[in-house]
């Protein structure tokens, strides 16, 4: 099906991305061979919708303004690992941690449900990707034993204050993503601003 790929989404301030990211330069220079994800692109994905037509949008776009009932919060980061978790990693990840995305979540599969638009089986795991990897050798094993332990230390976290429904397209160079509806939380009235094409290109 042609249309708009597109998925909900977290993204922590800008500061706070560019933080993880100098964090993540002792990894980033010991492993070879592994695709990270720069500052820019950094995010929580709440819940991916793949393909959607134009139509649909106006569904998703209903079930993301139900989460504004739900206060801006704090999270923090909280370890890191790979996909998957036994064998070659393709995927590194840091976690992120805080309550309130649990229930933005379970808001807004409760109102796409509503919606006729079924469920994940997958459970939601807040993370943010900040590397790919093909996983063979020597690099893969050295990326696993660099997300060992507690990782990133000392971080203070971020405020979330924000949901979007973001639309992804896909080039050699990575995908880029553009904001096309913005939810903001602890908003109980009012028109919400929308984004026609805001860029975050790699």
């Amino acid at each position: 099906m042609n249309g708009l790929r597109l998925f909900f989404a977290v993204w922590p301030p800008l500061e706070a991305r560019k933080r993880l990211w100098r964090s993540l330069a002792p990894l980033r220079q010991s492993v070879p061979g592994v695709r990270w994800v720069p500052p820019e692109r950094l995010h929580v994905t709440l819940r991916f919708m793949g393909d959607t037509s134009t139509d649909d949008l106006r569904r998703r776009v209903a079930a993301a303004d139900a989460m504004r009932r739900i206060p801006p919060f704090h999270a923090e980061l909280a370890g890191a690992g790979t996909f998957p978790r036994r064998g070659s990693p393709r995927v590194y990840w840091v976690g992120v941690r805080a309550a309130a995305l649990l229930r933005l979540r379970e808001t807004l599969d409760g109102e796409l449900a509503k919606a006729g638009i079924d469920r994940e089986d997958r459970t939601f795991f807040p993370h943010m990707t900040v590397g790919r990897t093909r996983g063979a050798g020597a690099a893969g094993d050295r990326l696993r034993a660099g997300v060992a332990g507690d990782f990133p230390p000392d971080d203070p976290g971020f405020a979330v204050a924000t949901v979007h429904l973001v639309r992804s397209d896909l080039f050699p160079e990575g995908p880029r993503y553009a904001n096309v509806h913005e939810v903001v939380l602890g908003r109980r009235g009012g028109r919400h601003r929308r984004w026609a094409g805001h860029s975050r290109d790699s």
